[in-house]
Formats: C-alpha cells, structure tokens, sequence
C-alpha cells in the first residue's frame, strides 16, 4: 500500500543537500560528506514502494537545497557598473534560474537512478554515474558552468583527491555518490556486504592516494612573482589598477625572479598600440630580466579581447592569449559594448625556461581547458584572475578550489595571481606551498617546477564517463540473461 508523501522525510533531503553546499565552503565538514547523503539516498530508495511522485519530490527536494545555498554568493556580485539599477533584481533573477536549472538537471538525474529497472546490485553505481553525469552536462557547451561538482568539496582532503590525476574531479563526485549509495542500500536491505564494498571503495581510494603523495616527479625550478594589487572592480571601476600593479611589479622585479605574473585586466586600453601601458612592462622586462605575463581587457587587432600579453627581455612582445572560455552573458552577449571575441587557440607561450599554459579567469573551472592546455605541452599552468567584484571571499576560496584539481588533474605545477585574491602557488598533487590572503594587496614570491609528464586525466579525461556506462548497459543485459 502507498504512503503519502512525508514532509519530514522531504526536509531530511534537503538538509542533506544543505549539508552537501556547505561542505564547498567549510574545510571541517567535508570529510562527513562520505557518508552524509545516505540518509537523503536511504529515503529516495525507500521511496520507491510509495510511488515515483514521491521520489522525484524527494530527489528536487535534495538538489534544489544544494543549489540554491551553493549559489547565494552570486548575490555578492556588484555589477552596479553594468547593469544600474537593475543590478540586484538581475542578481536575484539569476540565483534563482541557476539553482532551478540546475537543480532540476540533478533532481532528475537522482530521479532516474533511483526509478530506472535495473538489478539492485547496480543500482549505487547507476545513480552515482546519472549524478556525476549530470556535472559532466552543466558544465558542457557554450552556457557550461561547472560549479557543482562534489568532487571540489574534497580540495584541502589531498588524499583522497589524488585519484583526480586518473580520471579528474568527476571521478572523485562518483566515488562520494557510490559509497553514500552502497551505505544506504546497506541500511535498507540490511546487508553487510554493502556497508563493505563502502569501506573498500574509500579506503582504496584513500590509500592510494597516500601512495601518491609520496611519490613526486621533479622538473627545472623557476621563480615566481604573482602580484596580487587588490583594486576592487566595485570600487571606483577598478580605477588606478594598472599604475599599482605596475609598481608592485617594478618592487617584485628587485628580486630578480624569472616569471612575472601579472592578474586579468589589470590593464585596459590597446596593449599593442597604447605606449602608455606596453612602455613601462617593456623597460621592466629588460632592466629585470624577467618574463612578464599581463592580464589586459582591450582592443587586439580591431578585436575587443580579455588577453594576456607575453614580455621577454630579448623580443618585448613574445606572444599573446586571448581567451577562449567567455563568461556566459557577461563577456558574450548580455551588452554589446562587453561582447568579446573569442581566442581560437589554446594558451601555451613558449619562453626560455619552458612552456607556459595561460588561463584566464572562468577557463580555470573546466578540466578539459587545462587538459588540453597540458596536453599540447604547457610544462606550468598560470592562472590570471580578477574576482573583484565579488564582495564576498567565498567565491575567490571557491576558484583557488578549482585551480587545485586543475593542478591534480594535469600533474602540473599552477601558479594563480588575481586581483583581489586568491593568489598561490600549487603544486601537482594539490599542496597550495604559498598563498596570499584574499582582499589585501600584495607580492607572492615562490618557485615551481616546470614538468612534461601526462596525468591519466591528460591522456583520456572524462571518456571514462561514457566507458562506465557502457559497462553498466552491459552489466544489466548480463543479469537479466542469467534471469
């Protein structure tokens, strides 16, 4: 006989996915998110003997909990500049479409896994992988942004993060969804063997990466100096941002270091054509020796562009990126004036002491962008942000988050300077060696290692998704035979 549908039962979902966002934000609850969506897993599966509606309310109830407290800091944004006195009702318009979006875009992925006919013993990885599938598709095409992904709570957990250089970030998203999946069939069905394979699958993975974290591939060292200006976009337009990068990097340069980091638009004009901006990094170039990269928001070749700019000592202007990934709305569309045009090519600049792979901004919160940046020879990722108008210090937190399994990811060193914050140094396996805080104005000194070594996730990243898939397909076809 069906039950109604429980009210109570509804808000335990929810609080798991409330738990779920905030493990994003607060270091000491993400290690509890290994088992804390059993309970929200254990109801969607019992929910099935009292009717669909029940599950698929279930389920939204999860999903939309998690998205909109994950998307609250977008409330943050001060785009008073842009958008006048529309700014906060845009703002408020836009939380609610990306949580609805994408919350219904998990709550009918979680739905499926649960719904879906299959034998109960894939019934933990079929939901984990329509789950992880679901990130995969949020973050996919022109409109893609990859923010919830569960794999990122686990960014400061470096072992069991590790298994990232495998098969990315999404893997660690199913690995969480599977061992909460198998715990609560365990609980459900009462069944030892469940609450094992759990314990097998975290322990595995969190053994393995101890092992790796022992090992460590070592390349030539580099010095580095990221400025971090601290001119808020809110502030004035980011008025004077230039004149204070320029001579926060005139004081790095006494250092001598052999890479000079500049973060986005910490210019705005013509790079090329504007003495006033090239001029000074030209001189600092070669009185210091050093590499400069220059975050710029300007005309390039009768192109409005977000680019960064290479200066060598030898030939000034060594190369240029533009960049590729634009901000949905906001760099392509939403006002003509802030419409860019887009980079074509991946950004891997060539300098005397190696290969450089250049993302700007929002491209850092794809893997494929620095898998392939990777892949295509870049031996140091560097990361040019400006979070800036973000009043907020989560969102920045939340990048560095990013940058972190970027790092993991492709096996290689990552340097990120932003604006405001957050500027550090990373290392392949996830060791943030040197940081600044966010929203105070400052110098990063610190060295990485340049290295050509390619990381699983380089070689064949998110296929396995498709692989898994077809191994369930032909899973179920096997049991159902045995049938």
């Amino acid at each position: 006989m069906k039950r109604r549908f429980s009210w109570m039962l509804c808000f335990i979902c929810a609080a798991c996915g409330f738990f779920c966002a905030a493990c994003f934000d607060v270091a000491a609850l993400a290690p509890f998110l290994w088992a804390a969506l059993s309970p929200a897993f254990f109801i969607l599966m019992k929910s099935r003997a009292d009717g669909r509606k029940c599950t698929v309310l279930y389920a939204l109830a999860f999903s939309y909990a998690l998205c909109f407290l994950y998307y609250a800091p977008v409330l943050s944004l001060d785009i008073t500049a842009r958008a006048g006195e529309d700014a906060q009702a845009l703002l408020v318009l836009a939380w609610f479409a990306l949580s609805l979006l994408h919350g219904t875009v998990f709550g009918a992925a979680l739905s499926a896994g649960m719904l879906v006919r299959c034998p109960e013993a894939l019934r933990a990885p079929l939901t984990a992988l329509l789950f992880t599938g679901a990130e995969w598709l949020i973050g996919a095409g022109v409109l893609g942004l990859p923010f919830v992904r569960l794999g990122l709570t686990q960014w400061q957990l470096l072992p069991v993060t590790q298994a990232s250089s495998l098969l990315g970030v999404l893997f660690i998203s199913f690995l969480l969804l599977l061992t909460n999946a198998l715990l609560a069939q365990g609980a459900l069905y009462r069944r030892l063997r469940c609450f094992a394979v759990a314990g097998i699958v975290f322990l595995i993975n969190f053994a393995g990466g101890i092992l790796a974290l022992s090992e460590r591939e070592t390349g030539k060292t580099v010095s580095v100096a990221a400025i971090q200006p601290n001119v808020p976009f809110w502030q004035n337009g980011g008025e004077g941002r230039f004149e204070k990068a320029l001579g926060m990097a005139e004081r790095a340069a006494e250092e001598k270091p052999d890479v000079i980091v500049l973060p986005e638009n910490s210019a705005g004009g013509s790079f090329a054509d504007e003495s006033t901006i090239s001029g000074p990094i030209f001189r600092l170039a070669r009185t210091s020796g050093s590499c400069i990269l220059t975050g710029v928001y300007g005309m390039h070749g009768y192109q409005f562009r977000n680019s960064v700019f290479l200066t060598t000592p030898e030939n000034e202007l060594e190369d240029v990126y533009h960049k590729q990934r634009l901000v949905p709305l906001f760099e392509n569309g939403y006002e003509r004036e802030f419409s860019l045009e887009d980079g074509k090519e991946r950004g891997v600049l060539q300098t005397e002491y190696g290969k450089l792979g250049v993302m700007i901004c929002f491209e850092s919160l794809f893997s494929d962008i620095a898998r392939e940046t990777a892949a295509q020879g870049a031996e140091l990722l560097v990361v040019v942000t400006n979070d800036s108008w973000f009043k907020s210090e989560l969102p920045l937190k939340r990048h560095l988050a990013q940058s972190v399994l970027r790092a993991q990811e492709t096996g290689r060193w990552l340097v990120q300077a932003g604006n405001t914050g957050m500027t550090a140094i990373v290392a392949p396996d996830g060791t943030v060696t040197a940081s600044l805080e966010a929203n105070a104005d400052g110098v990063l000194y610190g060295t990485a290692e340049l290295l050509q070594g390619q990381t699983g996730y380089v070689l064949i990243g998110d296929w396995w998704l498709a692989a898994a898939a077809g191994g369930l397909i032909l899973a179920a076809f096997a049991a159902r035979k045995r049938v």
